[in-house]
């Protein structure tokens, strides 16, 4: 009977939408204090709501004053002032215009070793990969610039309970997190499901990606069990939800140290990698039936081409119309034509 009353409530748990109070709790400035220790050494900055409403403004427009033209040149993460905003032009583009906020990021990234992974409560902008060589910012302006373009962003600023049952659809502010850039390689990163307090699934982070060294048996049974070992260790006692997703880095053999990366709320806006979410709940339902000694740990990872996904930024990548006006131009004269671009298009319109 116990069994069976366990069950019944994870089948519930598993099946009830997505809950406020969860994605909250995943929210970087909710879980970085305690856990500290664990992931990459990182800043948040609260954002005043002027600059929301700015990220949220159509157009991208780097502004006059404090530009800096320091290019970043290194890829990887493998993968972490108050002004008024002002119209800039007939166009009526607003220009960035809070030099108190650029301060504090221009210090902060100072402070983390002059190159850092930018994001919001939530999201990366890995979508807006386009206007730079890579995520790594080292100034303001690209920080400011990558989180403008980004449409994952702007779901943080506008969708953040989207699939919750609150009448709510954002939280009461915002935050940007800098993290400390590290040139990781992307076979390492991995995606960790946790249902009932209990991990039952993991996920190659990179599905698009083939890593032949992960399909040798004795790889993947390394690196569950040392994931197992960092969840039991770190994150189950500590961390206060009974559902969520995690995700870990775990450095190369001999060492095989695990970092904490991220958390992210349970439910269909968090990427299920190389599984789906009807399959996920089914997992957790047979999981919580099990023996805690005898529950399964799904390893899934990409074992030929053929089972490569495609990364959900690659849908968000630069428009073809932008394409052919960057002529390989520098990021703030790529950025000027994209602006003439778009308001011929509003003139004529066109959606943008």
């Amino acid at each position: 009977p116990l069994a069976m009353a366990a069950t019944a409530e994870t089948e519930a748990e598993t099946d009830a939408e997505m809950r406020e109070d969860e994605v909250l709790a995943c929210a970087f400035g909710a879980w970085y204090p305690r856990f500290r220790s664990v992931t990459y050494k990182s800043e948040v900055i609260a954002l005043p709501e002027p600059f929301v409403e700015y990220l949220l403004a159509d157009g991208i427009n780097v502004g006059a004053g404090g530009a800096d033209d320091s290019s970043s040149d290194s890829s990887g993460w493998g993968e972490g002032g108050d002004g008024e905003g002002s119209e800039a032009g007939s166009g009526g583009v607003a220009e960035i215009d809070f030099p108190e906020l650029e301060e504090r990021i221009s210090a902060a990234i100072a402070s983390l070793g002059g190159g850092v992974l930018p994001k919001l409560n939530w999201s990366a902008p890995k979508d807006a990969q386009w206007l730079q060589p890579s995520l790594q910012c080292r100034t303001a302006r690209e920080v400011i610039t990558l989180l403008k373009a980004s449409d994952f962003v702007a779901h943080d600023l506008c969708h953040s309970f989207d699939h919750c049952s609150t009448s709510r659809r954002r939280p009461d502010e915002f935050t940007l997190v800098l993290r400390r850039w590290h040139d990781l390689h992307e076979s390492s990163e991995f995606r960790c499901f946790v249902s009932d307090s209990a991990m039952f699934a993991i996920s190659q982070r990179n599905s698009d990606g083939f890593f032949e060294h992960l399909c040798e048996k004795e790889e993947a049974e390394a690196l569950r069990k040392t994931i197992r070992s960092f969840f039991e260790q770190h994150i189950r006692a500590a961390f206060p939800l009974r559902r969520y997703v995690f995700d870990v880095y775990v450095c190369a053999a001999p060492k095989r140290k695990v970092r904490l990366v991220d958390f992210s709320p349970w439910g269909p806006t968090t990427d299920a990698c190389l599984y789906d979410w009807p399959e996920l709940k089914d997992l957790a339902v047979a999981a919580a039936a099990a023996a805690e000694s005898e529950a399964p740990l799904e390893f899934r990872v990409v074992h030929d081409d053929s089972e490569r996904q495609s990364k959900a930024e690659r849908f968000h990548n630069i428009p073809v119309e932008l394409a052919q006006v960057s002529g390989g131009q520098g990021l703030e004269d790529f950025i000027r034509k994209a602006d003439r671009l778009l308001e011929e298009k509003r003139r004529k319109g066109d959606p943008a």
